[in-house]
């Protein structure tokens, strides 16, 4: 098994909880790209794509990968959109497995509809931008060797299923 695993797919999969319990299960660090972000910059998400835009969070999230690629034994959640450069998961995956979760859009749209505080999904119809964007990012996320479908699964079943897939590899 390489020493990190790299958790990411879109929005609403399940990213972060996942990448907490396999990080729990396996007695492996966790770092959450998002929340890091977030504290260097001393504000969330949502303020820094309104703020500075999207190419400037995606510059601190290049940033952040360049430093996350020197760890070892660490279960990282990315956020949605950091592996689709190539650049940056190209880094991560030098170290660890990338595994992409992904979820029919009825579902990401239940999930992240409680708490729509995603920047991307600042829309009037936030189903239909979710399969925009789903669409637009298909090309990237089915570059990802290993695929978990989270729609009928709970956080403990997909952190299960991650680590007898990675026994395999």
């Amino acid at each position: 098994m390489k020493s990190n695993i790299i958790i990411t797919g879109f929005m609403g999969t399940g990213k972060s909880v996942v990448a907490k319990e396999l990080a729990r299960k396996l007695k492996m660090e966790f770092i959450d790209m998002d929340r890091i972000i977030e504290e260097r910059q001393k504000t969330s998400i949502a303020d820094i794509f309104a703020g500075h835009g999207e190419n400037y969070f995606r510059e601190q999230e290049n940033k952040l990968v360049k430093e996350l690629s020197q760890k070892e034994n660490t279960v990282i959640a990315t956020g949605g959109g950091t592996l689709l450069s190539s650049d940056n998961a190209r880094m991560l995956g030098q170290r660890g497995q990338i595994i992409c979760l992904y979820a029919d859009s009825q579902t990401i749209y239940n999930r992240v509809n409680k708490k729509n505080n995603r920047p991307l999904l600042k829309r009037e119809n936030v189903l239909s931008e979710i399969n925009r964007l789903l669409e637009e990012r298909k090309e990237a996320y089915n570059n990802f060797t290993i695929k978990i479908f989270t729609t009928n699964l709970n956080v403990k079943e997909v952190a299960d299923k991650i680590i007898t897939l990675l026994r395999r590899v």
